[in-house]
């Protein structure tokens, strides 16, 4: 029975890093691309990307495993949002 309980609360927590990871901000984002992206990238930038693409990648860049003309600092939660902004504002 512990075994089911624990599998149970394990699939819970899987479910509501899910759900927070979904709940990105494209407000929030276009606040932080305004401050910090908007001097060398555009909408076209990304057209056809998806927010989860964005998202890997913007990843990638501040982890330092992607050439970036700066160094960036953003929270996993920045950086959702700024991917849903990108993705929003790159296929309307």
């Amino acid at each position: 029975m512990f075994r089911y309980s624990m599998i149970a609360i394990a699939a819970i927590a899987v479910l509501g890093a899910a759900a927070t990871a979904n709940a990105a901000d494209p407000a929030a984002g276009g606040k932080i691309v305004k401050e910090v992206c908007s001097a060398c990238h555009d909408p076209s930038t990304w057209k056809g990307k998806s927010a989860a693409q964005i998202d890997a990648l913007i990843h990638q860049v501040v982890a330092g495993k992607v050439m970036h003309p700066r160094k960036l600092t953003l929270t996993d939660a920045e950086m959702a949002d700024v991917a849903a902004y990108w993705a929003d504002a790159a296929n309307k």
